[in-house]
């Protein structure tokens, strides 16, 4: 679990699922970093953007914790401002999650938690999307 997470369970209140996002989040960094490595001298400042778009991703990467718990659903992300979705599940109006080809292949997407007050909120690059909406339905309809 994630720090986040963990500070924020009530008594009696358990994890059932985590997500995590997907390592695809660097690979956009990546590729601008190896464009920039193929135009020699004259792509290091693009290999330099690269790098600072890799740290700030390595970052979110970090930073972004989503879990179903017993009680609630709990969503954090964020590196300077902090965003944090907690809804209650007796609140959650559905989970819906989205993905491309290239999520589908490689096995991320962005999963969207509704909720009653809380509205439409994505959280992407979430690893295996399918399998945390299947825990959050599984755990709501239980």
């Amino acid at each position: 679990m994630g720090a986040y997470v963990d500070s924020a369970l009530l008594p009696g209140e358990q994890v059932v699922a985590e997500a995590r996002p997907h390592w695809a989040i660097f690979i956009a960094p990546g590729v601008v970093i190896g464009f920039g490595l193929l135009l020699g001298k004259a792509g290091a400042v693009v290999v330099a953007l690269g790098i600072i778009w890799a740290v700030i991703q390595y970052l979110v990467f970090r930073t972004t914790e989503l879990a179903l718990t017993n009680k609630r659903i709990i969503s954090k992300s964020g590196i300077i401002r902090r965003n944090v979705i907690d809804v209650s599940n007796s609140k959650v109006e559905g989970v819906t999650y989205q993905q491309g080809i290239v999520g589908r292949i490689l096995g991320y997407g962005s999963v969207s938690v509704r909720g009653t007050g809380v509205g439409h909120v994505p959280v992407p690059y979430i690893a295996e999307p399918e399998q945390f909406k299947h825990e959050v339905g599984r755990v709501l309809h239980s």
